[in-house]
């Protein structure tokens, strides 16, 4: 691990800070998926957001870091955003050298042979129309932005990982309005300082288990998970990245924003995203598909791909066999374990309040990172924002009590459409929420009923 880097971890509360911007670890599918949902709505400005978002997040962190070492040198700036993307495993970024060359210019270009969210988005079982590297090109634009102390902008070209290519090619400008506001950016609503799941006091656990859960989160904490020679960080059979929280809160909650206005205007939109979204087609046997629910659903059911996919890797990998199995006597343990793991992954602090074994599953959580996100951008919310929360505690409990993740099931598409679901699996439902002035979050894992 670079020592230019400093991680600041307050396991007390779960939260993971560099440079001010609280990380949390996601994997490739939860990265493509959630980008796939937001950029397959064609009623929203979709490039805004992916690229704005990245952009913007970026450019606070670094900006941030620059301000507190001003002797660096306009190298020493670069090779910085250049060493926290490559940490971040979100691949390879020449800003050194591509600025270097283009001494001078206005304009010019800059390519990498590694990029996470191209590899991520070149999985799609669909071809792609154009190239998605969306949070690249705002990284760039964000760390340019950053350490010149001027506005840049830019656009994806059609050299591209995600559309199969070797390289991803961004093309780069000096200057224009369009970022011009990232340096009059703040983030810090006065709901951010003053909600009462802010200061709220942490509880120890109160369901009894076989497993240590500071051992776990040790364990996880020494884990050597930050980018290879690559940039990448190959773990638990996905590959991670160390992202931006509020890269993911910026997106979603935009998004549904962006998405709820659009049915405001045209009501008879939500009948055309049934077609754009083929999982629609399944929760309309159990939802009312109108209005936020459309957006709520689809932001829960990439939790619920998070879940599988993410949870699942980590359960079938050597880490968990070495360092959690020897814990485990119960299928029960299984939770518990992945819980704390979960602990390490800067998502806040969660605890299992109830659990009666293939039946339902209570989950609180203290200082959750997307209803955190919306108090600093957004302030309180009127509904319940958590859905990342939501969605893994539902793939959770369909894991282990849905399918059987002790038998070590391979985590195919064909699995997850079968334990997710199917007319039995598990559905979450909050009843309380941080970004709604609450003390915690809360949310209720129970078998999924028709209706």
């Amino acid at each position: 691990m670079s020592n230019e880097v400093i991680t600041v971890a307050d396991v007390a509360v779960g939260i993971c800070n560099i440079d001010g911007q609280p990380m949390v670890f996601h994997c490739n599918h939860y990265n493509r998926t959630l980008q796939n949902t937001i950029e397959n709505c064609r009623h929203i400005d979709n490039k805004k957001i992916l690229i704005h978002s990245a952009a913007e997040v970026s450019f606070l962190g670094l900006q941030a870091h620059f301000r507190q070492h001003p002797e660096m040198s306009l190298a020493e700036r670069l090779h910085y955003a250049e060493t926290l993307y490559h940490y971040c495993g979100f691949g390879l970024l020449p800003l050194v050298a591509s600025v270097k060359q283009a001494v001078g210019q206005n304009e010019f270009n800059l390519s990498t042979h590694s990029s996470h969210y191209g590899r991520a988005l070149a999985l799609n079982f669909e071809k792609r129309r154009g190239a998605g590297e969306y949070f690249d090109l705002g990284f760039v634009i964000g760390a340019l932005s950053a350490a010149f102390g001027e506005a840049f902008s830019g656009e994806l070209t059609t050299e591209a990982i995600s559309l199969k290519g070797k390289q991803s090619t961004f093309h780069i400008y000096v200057g224009g309005d369009e970022f011009e506001y990232l340096f009059k950016l703040e983030s810090g609503t006065p709901a951010y300082q003053e909600a009462a799941g802010m200061t709220s006091s942490i509880p120890e656990r109160s369901v009894p288990s076989n497993i240590d859960e500071i051992a776990v989160i040790n364990g996880v904490s020494q884990a050597p998970l930050y980018g290879n020679q690559y940039g990448l960080i190959p773990a638990f059979g996905v590959e991670l990245t160390r992202h931006y929280a509020d890269y993911y809160n910026l997106v979603a909650f935009r998004f549904e924003q962006q998405l709820t206005a659009a049915l405001e205007k045209r009501p008879s939109l939500a009948d055309l995203l049934i077609y754009d979204y083929p999982a629609l087609f399944y929760y309309k046997q159990y939802i009312n598909l109108e209005g936020m629910n459309l957006s709520r659903t689809l932001l829960t059911e990439a939790g619920h791909i998070c879940g599988f996919n993410t949870m699942g890797g980590i359960m079938s990998s050597e880490a968990w066999e070495g360092l959690v199995m020897p814990m485990i006597e119960t299928r029960e343990d299984w939770l518990h374990g992945i819980v704390a793991v979960i602990n390490a992954l800067g998502w806040g602090i969660w605890r299992i309040h109830e659990l009666i074994p293939g039946e339902k599953l209570v989950l609180r959580v203290w200082r959750p990172y997307e209803s955190l996100g919306h108090l600093r951008w957004f302030g309180y919310s009127k509904q319940p924002v958590d859905y990342l929360v939501m969605g893994v505690a539902a793939s959770l409990m369909n894991l282990l009590y849905e399918g059987d993740m002790t038998q070590r099931p391979e985590l195919t598409l064909d699995y997850y459409h079968k334990i997710n679901r199917s007319p039995s699996s598990f559905w979450a439902e909050q009843s309380q929420c941080v970004a709604m002035g609450d003390e915690y979050s809360e949310v209720m894992v129970t078998r999924r009923q028709r209706g």
